[in-house]
């Protein structure tokens, strides 16, 4: 299931369990704990995971040119990343947004490697290739989300987001390996570099504006019964403490517009599986008197 549904699942409690206010001052606020937050963190990692693994790693080139010698070219391709592991991973809440670090990563490629030597004095030139496997470990990986409200719904901004790698180990196979095992060793600096580009600046900024339309796609009311609906539109920006984050909703009942918002609730919800009895919910009602 998506990580977005299970947000709003989180909030599902509150929507059939609340009387009809009827002063438009009147809100619920809905209290989402650090299990509540994790719960959703994990999800966020995992459904990141899946989305980034086959992930295609730019090309990689070096040229060296010899004065009356000739020249070398060293040439990487078809990187790829094809198991990810997440070691721990944490959420951490503050003034300015959600932050979200997943450390102890370790994940794993395959790439092709070609090597060519050519000479002018005399015209010879040498070539060989292979294949190789590297393994880059103690990569952390960190983004900052902006959480606002927005015409009643919920906008997600990334902030800043990073990947680091730590330590990367290469295994040449094929051809002369182990002639060309320290030159391609040189490459590591690249490899690590390309490696934190494409997954900071590509699949997290694509990660965070895929569940960003998600969320201000969320529908804006709950219905009840054939009649009635509950409005759950966002009242204000989320409030966010050290260890929860508080959304207040609208709360009033009011005519159904569609029922495609049950259907679709239904069909989502319905595979939500939540572990153990670990609180994630808190709910206040401010009603205010007539």
């Amino acid at each position: 299931m998506d990580a977005g549904w299970c947000f709003l699942f989180l909030l599902l409690p509150s929507f059939f369990f609340l009387p009809s206010h009827t002063q438009s001052d009147s809100f619920t606020s809905v209290l989402v704990s650090q299990n509540g937050l994790d719960f959703v963190k994990n999800l966020l990692v995992n459904k990141a995971i899946t989305s980034i693994i086959p992930l295609q790693i730019p090309r990689i080139e070096k040229c060296m040119r010899i004065p009356f010698l000739g020249g070398i070219d060293v040439v990487v391709s078809n990187l790829t990343i094809y198991e990810l592991d997440v070691a721990s991973s944490y959420v951490k809440l503050g003034e300015t947004g959600v932050v979200i670090v997943a450390s102890g990563t370790t994940c794993n490629l395959s790439m092709n490697w070609h090597y060519s030597y050519s000479t002018w004095l005399p015209p010879i030139q040498i070539s060989d290739q292979g294949i190789a496997s590297v393994q880059v470990e103690g990569m952390e990986i960190g983004l900052s989300l902006g959480l606002q409200s927005v015409e009643g719904g919920l906008k997600l901004s990334l902030s800043e987001c990073g990947c680091h790698v730590k330590d990367i180990f290469i295994e040449l196979e094929g051809g002369a390996s182990w002639f060309y095992q320290g030159m391609v060793n040189a490459f590591k600096d690249q490899i690590g570099a390309s490696v934190e580009s494409t997954i900071a600046a590509k699949k997290l900024t694509e990660g965070v504006s895929d569940l960003d339309s998600f969320l201000q796609n969320l529908p804006k009311e709950i219905p009840v019964d054939d009649q009635a609906a509950l409005n759950v539109t966002f009242t204000s920006d989320p409030i966010l403490r050290d260890s929860s984050i508080t959304f207040e909703i609208d709360g009033l009942f009011t005519i159904r517009e569609s029922n495609q918002v049950s259907k679709s609730l239904r069909k989502s919800v319905s595979s939500v599986i939540c572990p153990g009895n670990s609180k994630m919910l808190g709910i206040s009602v401010d009603e205010a008197n007539v």
